[in-house]
């Protein structure tokens, strides 16, 4: 007998895993993008840097 209904479960894991990994890489490039700017008061951030350290509640 076969069902014919939507999982809910596999879609729901699927986008959490991608939703999650978008996080953990945004706070690695905010960690890196911070410690650029402390180690060199001259640098010169991209606008892609700038929202990762605004984006990331920890930076």
């Amino acid at each position: 007998m076969i069902e014919n209904t939507i999982p809910v479960k596999g879609i729901s894991l699927f986008l959490f895993t991608i939703v999650s990994s978008f996080v953990v890489l945004i706070y690695f490039f905010a960690w890196d993008s911070q410690n650029k700017i402390d180690e060199n008061s001259n640098y010169k951030t991209s606008w892609f840097q700038e929202s990762s350290i605004f984006i990331c509640p920890l930076h």
